[in-house]
């Protein structure tokens, strides 16, 4: 919700320095663009209304803590632009997966908060101080959650 509101006060700042009705169609279709190329995920089939909401919980994040798309793309932001393709597509794999285990119901899932803190932080360590580990790092994560559902 915040995000929208950010978009509109965006919009309205372009209007209060005379920018065109033109060029703030453009600034908006290029900012919408860049957005959406950056931001996507895919809702898995076969949840239910409370778990889809704690899945695109999990994606989008909220005032307090972020997803893990903006995880993503400020890890992206720090992986060396030939690797970018492979990382965002290993990246998405393990927000889906991880997404789609936080989702369930406490009592059946099988990680937890401390366990997301701390996946966070190896990445985004990885990603600042030694970026060509990080498809390791992802894959150890990914492993580990497998672990977890055998």
């Amino acid at each position: 919700m915040e995000k929208i509101f950010l978009f509109l006060f965006f919009l309205l700042s372009l209007t209060a320095f005379g920018i065109s009705g033109a060029d703030a169609q453009d600034a908006q279709a290029s900012l919408l663009d860049s957005a959406m190329d950056q931001k996507q995920y895919t809702i898995p089939a076969g949840l239910t209304k409370n778990e889809r909401q704690w899945f695109i919980k999990f994606q989008e994040g909220n005032f307090f803590v972020d997803g893990w798309q903006d995880i993503t793309i400020s890890i992206l932001e720090k992986t060396p632009v030939a690797e970018q393709p492979k990382q965002k597509i290993l990246l998405a794999e393990l927000g889906n997966k991880i997404g789609t285990e936080w989702c369930k119901d406490n009592d059946i899932r099988k990680i937890d908060t401390d366990m997301l803190k701390i996946w966070g932080k190896q990445l985004k360590n990885t990603a600042k101080k030694n970026p060509d580990h990080l498809e390791t790092v992802l894959v150890a994560i990914s492993n580990e959650l497998d672990s977890l559902n055998q």
